[in-house]
């Protein structure tokens, strides 16, 4: 194992990296890798073996990792449909300044997950016991955003500053909204993208790092109201069927809209972290930012 000093940036380059030591560690063959996604975290499938090789950006993310195995295991043992760690494998290992995690592959097959396929799944996902031995982080709201703002060296000032102000004054709404539903274990990051269908017509459930203990809905409104409210992802009919499936309507609730604006800041300071990767990039996140001063819907994003 080896640690290199935090960093900020985070490309296919440092990731491979990581994923050589990672594998050569757990006496697998990393030749060949294929590249799946870079962004929170980068994700490698191997040739060599069924298993997904996630890498998290920076070991200051090591408590994160650690979390996020000990819901898998739980969710195994409780037999809920989500993906599963790579047996015989050594998890939450640091190689090269990042966090490394095996996973088995999952294959996908036929129709993408919906949202209506979400709902149901978070109404699952929330009414399972949570055992007594687990222990879950308070849920944050803003949590990396902080620190996204501060390794964010070619921003302009004046993008930092309002983002800066806009957390702070975003904090104070939170802290002062009435919760309409129990609170309990959250995703944290439930949007249908952390959803896949199985060959076998399964759907399952991705990515826990994101796991806590908070206010149920974060999880409807980051996966079902957002994208109907504030996107225009969702037809009405769709979302309808959302609702119906999990039994609570996020949009009507009068918080809804104090998450909103805290979930379009986390997804704006996520891309913000890789402005540099290419024009695409730093031009969305250029659009994000003139939407965030007008708070007009829908916006009119590109999802990345």
């Amino acid at each position: 194992m080896t640690k290199t000093p935090t960093a900020q940036g985070f490309c296919q380059q440092d990731a491979h990296r990581a994923l050589v030591a990672a594998c050569e560690h757990a006496d697998l063959d990393s030749r060949g890798a294929v590249p799946i996604r870079l962004g929170e975290n980068a994700l490698y499938r191997l040739v060599s073996a069924p298993v997904v090789v996630r890498i998290a950006r920076s070991e200051d993310l090591l408590s994160d990792v650690q979390k996020e195995v000990g819901v898998a295991r739980w969710l195994q043992e409780a037999d809920f449909p989500s993906v599963r760690l790579a047996p015989d494998c050594p998890q939450a290992t640091v190689h090269d300044g990042r966090v490394v995690t095996f996973w088995l592959y999952a294959d996908s097959s036929g129709p993408a997950p919906g949202f209506a396929d979400l709902a149901t799944m978070l109404r699952r996902l929330h009414d399972v016991p949570k055992p007594m031995d687990l222990l879950l982080p308070l849920f944050d709201p803003l949590a990396r955003v902080e620190s996204r703002l501060n390794g964010a060296s070619t921003v302009a000032d004046e993008d930092i500053a309002f983002l800066r102000q806009r957390v702070k004054d975003l904090y104070a709404e939170y802290s002062a909204l009435d919760f309409a539903l129990p609170a309990g274990h959250i995703h944290g990051d439930g949007h249908k993208s952390n959803l896949l269908r199985r060959a076998n017509g399964q759907v399952i459930l991705l990515d826990f790092e994101a796991f806590a203990w908070g206010p149920r809905e974060w999880d409807l409104c980051t996966g079902v109201g957002i994208p109907f409210r504030g996107f225009r992802w969702v037809a009405p009919e769709e979302y309808a069927q959302a609702v119906d499936a999990y039994g609570f309507d996020i949009t009507e609730w009068p918080g809804f809209h104090t998450l909103r604006r805290i979930r379009e800041t986390t997804m704006t300071t996520w891309l913000m972290q890789n402005v540099d990767q290419g024009p695409e990039i730093r031009a969305e996140f250029e659009r994000r930012m003139a939407s965030l001063r007008h708070d007009v819907l829908p916006r009119v994003w590109r999802p990345f």
